[in-house]
């Protein structure tokens, strides 16, 4: 129970921090100039400074999580925004937050933002991997009359092998209803979830005068 006091007490203070946000706008695609219901998804996962492992039970019969329909967030190249592409690090809102827990001692996994449209009735499922094989799983996303959203994420405590089993595997499965521009945490005995949605205002790429110039042909003396 200490430990989720503890980390309970933290979020706290970083909900506070962000409660006042607002519509972001964003440059996007042509193609989603004028569409509704886009919002960008932000999400940090990490592990609990001080694990209460030893105090649970893990079931080894885990079923499978299925993959088949996730899509992992593709990186953006520089170009407006499409559905499904990753925002630029440095329009991120979780940056501080993320900050604040690496120096309480809890262990980054995860942060990433990615622009995404929930109509109403979406179901969405997007791919979380770690690069490192610490974890993998998905966050499924629907949109009822809230956001909805269902993290189901195998950790492996000792890394993940392309030719062995896992040693051990910690499911975190959970569900939990949201509403945009409020920060939510995702408890867990061994891993944590921050979660926000801030709903986007879509605005067409900006063209620079640099831009515009060399666009321009050489006027003709």
């Amino acid at each position: 129970m200490r430990v989720i006091a503890t980390t309970l007490l933290l979020f706290v203070g970083m909900a506070q921090a962000v409660a006042n946000d607002e519509a972001i706008k964003l440059a996007v695609a042509p193609e989603l100039i004028g569409e509704e219901n886009l919002y960008t998804v932000e999400v940090v996962i990490f592990k609990q400074a001080h694990s209460g492992k030893e105090s649970e039970t893990w079931p080894a019969d885990l079923e499978n999580i299925e993959f088949s329909n996730a899509a992992l967030p593709m990186v953006n190249d520089g170009e407006p925004l499409a559905l499904n592409e990753e925002l630029s690090i440095t329009t991120f809102a979780l940056t501080e937050q993320a900050n604040r827990l690496a120096k309480q001692g809890y262990e980054l996994l995860y942060h990433n933002s990615w622009l995404d449209q929930f109509e109403p009735g979406a179901k969405n499922t997007t791919l979380l991997l770690d690069a490192f094989g610490n974890f993998e799983g998905t966050l499924r996303i629907e949109r009822q009359r809230y956001l909805h959203v269902y993290p189901s994420i195998n950790y492996y405590p000792n890394g993940l092998s392309l030719t062995d089993e896992p040693a051990e595997t910690i499911r975190f499965e959970e569900s939990r209803r949201m509403r945009s521009k409020d920060l939510h945490y995702i408890d867990h005995p061994v891993l944590g979830m921050l979660v926000l949605f801030r709903p986007v205002d879509a605005v067409e790429m900006e063209v620079t005068d640099s831009i515009t110039s060399a666009q321009t042909p050489n006027a003709v003396n």
